[in-house]
């Protein structure tokens, strides 16, 4: 499964020729325009093709493909996608057309897969609103919405979402051979982080516990486009997906967004992922994130250190990082979660990261999986003991 994986991957992320692109574009439009009827979708689509956008292109397609019957009743679940924003990298008029083909059959918004698609327009009309008071309309019917998906909760059990235990995800030899990779095929300085650093620190090794690789780059050392050129050019590597940084913020009277390079999943033909996050300044603050999270460290500058003998660089200050990352980071545990074990841990103004974050809460078959996505929203103050669902940041004035 592995090695299909990463070469379906390498294929989708590889430069395809005008003939392959051109025939993908003509059956994915097609494709479209027979299950949604618009014109405008089925052209978004396409072109997503036609740009050599491939991996982007077929989650598209997936994505249409799951959605082109209404569901059924508001339980029905059956055909739920995989975790995705039907918006990534759609502009205004697409985003528009999308809400149309979801609203043009009642039916459409029975379903709570139907009625998430939907959250996900909302969200991206908030993000890209330039004047306060439709945005603020937007929210309120984001609000309304997501009220209606509350009563599918399940009932909520703090005691899970602590993690769970895993087993060993990857052998050293694979591990080492993975940041051997990395190392030779960037041109950029990269660090050891998070986990990874843990286990260095520690016990000298990686965590027996772990699943990927943690490596952090500073923005001021970072170029996206070398960053992919490089993936392109190792026949070890291949790019899963990007996680930019969103955040809505306060800019007179509208709320914003700035997406920020965050995280690139790379995945390691040993089947290892490797989470490259992107290091921004912020005063005296050193801090990586992702879509839905970011994490703040005190600025610090970077030391030798070396895992299962080899070399490589990371925070120096070792116990004040760890401290902020996982307080008493001396003490081993083998439950763990990145949304509720990090005291260092801030989540992002951002309705898109919201709505993913709901869907796991309300869709997830795994039942820590969807305590730990209801605990950050009761957390965070979008599930007040109320009830209701409300958006803590929203501007009212």
């Amino acid at each position: 499964m592995t090695t299909r994986l990463f070469r379906a991957l390498t294929w989708l992320n590889a430069e395809h020729s005008p003939f392959v692109r051109r025939t993908a574009a003509m059956t994915a439009r097609a494709a479209v325009w027979a299950i949604t009827r618009n014109g405008t979708l089925a052209s978004e689509a396409a072109g997503l093709w036609e740009a050599d956008r491939f991996a982007l292109a077929l989650h598209r397609l997936n994505w249409y493909r799951r959605h082109a019957r209404p569901s059924a009743s508001q339980q029905d679940t059956a055909g739920a996608s995989p975790l995705f924003d039907p918006t990534t990298g759609m502009g205004a008029q697409s985003v528009t057309a999308l809400d149309a083909w979801l609203n043009s059959s009642p039916a459409r918004n029975v379903g709570l897969r139907d009625q998430l698609a939907r959250l996900y327009v909302l969200a991206r009309k908030v993000q890209t609103a330039t004047d306060a008071i439709p945005q603020r309309q937007l929210m309120a019917d984001y609000t309304r919405l997501a009220n209606t998906l509350c009563p599918a909760l399940p009932a909520f059990d703090p005691a899970p979402a602590r993690g769970k235990a895993t087993d060993p995800y990857f052998t050293l030899d694979d591990a080492l051979a993975a940041l051997g990779t990395l190392d030779g095929t960037l041109k950029m300085p990269w660090y050891i982080i998070s986990g990874t650093f843990l286990g260095a620190v520690r016990e000298g090794t990686f965590l027996s516990h772990d699943y990927d690789i943690d490596i952090g780059i500073n923005a001021e050392d970072f170029s996206e486009s070398a960053l992919l050129e490089a993936i392109l050019q190792a026949s070890d590597l291949t790019l899963v997906n990007i996680s930019p940084h969103l955040h809505l913020t306060e800019h007179n009277g509208v709320l914003t967004d700035h997406a920020r390079p965050a995280l690139y999943h790379i995945l390691h033909i040993s089947g290892i992922g490797i989470d490259v996050f992107i290091h921004h300044l912020d005063g005296d603050l050193r801090w990586h994130g992702s879509a839905e999270h970011r994490w703040d460290n005190h600025d610090f500058a970077l030391i030798d250190y070396t895992i299962s003998g080899l070399p490589v660089r990371g925070p120096a200050l070792a116990d004040r990082y760890l401290t902020e990352n996982y307080g008493d980071w001396r003490t081993p545990v083998k439950t763990f979660n990145c949304s509720t074990g990090t005291p260092n841990v801030r989540f992002n103004h951002s309705l898109s990261a919201v709505t993913e974050t709901l869907r796991v809460a309300v869709l997830s078959q795994d039942m820590n999986a969807a305590m730990t996505a209801q605990l950050v929203l009761r957390q965070e103050g979008y599930l007040p003991q109320s009830g209701d669902f409300i958006i803590p940041w929203a501007l009212t004035d």
